[in-house]
């Protein structure tokens, strides 16, 4: 069965299809140039036929073919799973609207009148392919942000002091590292290391995770033992290590006294510093082992803001204080 291009560095590939052997072989030549790969079919079986060895990246087709016409085509394409996304350009000297909104109810997603030169054929295959990626992109990013968060419901599901800890996490990242002027794919990323961050205590005994007083120092030992845990664990994972700074270091301090490096001021990855502030301001308005009761919401911004430049980054934890202060956390 052929399969959507799957090398993720292989050129696309183009087929066009057209009764015009010149014009083919001429889209052919120049679309080589431009490093992509081609191939061509003249008739609508012939062109159903390339469609069995391979589904394209993309599907360029005249209307009018000897056996058919390319509304034929497109229905066939639409038809098949693996071809339900891949883009198509109809190229046809019909002009008239009932052609263009006939191809277009069969799926095709641009309309290009003959004559037309390459270069015009050119930009709409780039914008159409630009275009399927991001929706690519966004199709596997929801996916793995699904994943993610199950795996994350999971661990902490052990914690009995922490429900709810890694959503309220990850939103008070994502608003300051928007105050910060992240760039969204950073805050992309963000979003999978603040809900990861503690995955590392899947690894720590239940005895000490949920002890309800305080820790002697041997396990206190093994509780700090979990940003490495999780780091480690990371690693083995492609698409989340670049998410490994938030968990390897959202323990570490702005004086160096943190764990597992021991790491001073900007030598810590800011992904550790900034996730230091929203978990360690979670922790404060929430109900905890070690506290009678939780802290209000001013009384934590407080506390992140006299301990700024101690623990805390100082320009981080000003500008989360201003978003408490502006209601916005």
């Amino acid at each position: 069965m052929p399969q959507p291009l799957s090398p993720a560095s292989a050129a696309p590939l183009l087929l066009f299809v057209d009764d015009d052997t010149e014009l083919t072989h001429i889209l052919s030549e120049f679309f080589h140039q431009q490093n992509y790969r081609t191939a061509a079919a003249h008739s609508l079986q012939e062109a159903i036929r390339a469609l069995h060895r391979e589904i394209p990246a993309l599907l360029i087709v005249d209307m009018r073919l000897p056996d058919g016409n390319g509304n034929d085509l497109i229905a066939y394409l639409r038809r098949r799973p693996e071809g339900e996304a891949v883009p198509v350009i109809v190229v046809s000297a019909l002009a008239d609207t009932p052609s263009i909104h006939t191809a277009r109810r069969s799926g095709a997603d641009e309309y290009l009148t003959k004559p037309f030169s390459p270069a015009e054929l050119l930009d709409m295959v780039r914008n159409s392919l630009r275009r399927r990626r991001a929706v690519e992109q966004l199709v596997t990013r929801e996916a793995h942000l699904q994943t993610v968060t199950m795996l994350a419901k999971t661990i902490e599901a052990r914690d009995a002091y922490t429900g709810g800890h890694v959503e309220r996490v990850s939103a008070y990242a994502r608003k300051l590292a928007e105050a910060l002027k992240w760039s969204e794919e950073d805050r992309t990323l963000l979003e999978f290391g603040a809900l990861l961050h503690d995955i590392g205590k899947i690894t720590i005994p239940e005895h000490i995770l949920n002890k309800p007083g305080p820790l002697t120092p041997a396990e206190q030992a093994v509780m700090r033992e979990h940003p490495q845990r999780g780091a480690e664990m990371l690693r083995q994972v492609s698409h989340l290590r670049p998410a490994i700074p938030y968990i390897l270091y959202h323990h570490e301090r702005w004086d160096g006294r943190g764990y597992p490096e021991g790491l001073q001021g900007e030598a810590i990855p800011r992904e550790g510093r900034l996730l230091a502030i929203v978990d360690a301001y979670d922790a404060m308005t929430t109900r905890r082992p070690y506290r009678a009761r939780p802290l209000s919401k001013a009384k934590a911004a407080a506390e992140i803001l006299r301990q700024s430049g101690t623990i805390f980054d100082p320009h981080m934890a000003k500008t989360f204080v201003h978003l408490v202060q502006k209601g916005k956390i």
